[in-house]
């Protein structure tokens, strides 16, 4: 089985290009099973009283797990699902592009499907780009999904 990480965030167009790129590929519902996780930056539980293992992956999440997450991992999971495609969900929290580089080695993906916003060369310089640094990261294909 063909096996393809999908790394959503909040983005909603951004997931749907993912998703859509995804589906595109060669026989997506015989033959593909998606790892789909969303990274959570430790910034977001600055102000949680939660208890937080940064660095923490959470895998095969149930549907009430998944609820907890942003909108889009929900909409990503139930799209490619209705069109038969075998999906995990997985959760992390830590710097996105490095788990979404170890995510994509702990699996042994055979490719990665990230989402790209479109920056200017000198935001990209200033603010730098998951994409790019996952790109630089790994040494899997990754197809880069503008959105």
């Amino acid at each position: 089985m063909y096996t393809v990480l999908v790394p959503v965030d909040a983005e909603e167009a951004r997931v749907t290009a993912q998703v859509e790129a995804v589906l595109d590929l060669p026989k997506a519902a015989d033959s593909i099973q998606v790892e789909l996780l969303h990274v959570q930056s430790e910034l977001e539980f600055a102000d949680s009283d939660e208890g937080v293992q940064i660095g923490k992956i959470n895998s095969d999440l149930d549907a009430e797990a998944i609820d907890d997450l942003a909108e889009t991992v929900s909409l990503a999971a139930d799209e490619l699902t209705a069109a038969g495609v075998d999906t995990t969900v997985h959760s992390a929290t830590g710097n996105p592009a490095a788990a979404i580089v170890d995510i994509a080695e702990q699996f042994d993906v055979d490719e990665l499907v990230v989402g790209a916003r479109r920056q200017s060369p000198v935001g990209k310089v200033l603010f730098g780009s998951v994409a790019q640094s996952v790109i630089l990261d790994t040494d899997r294909p990754v197809k880069v999904v503008p959105a």
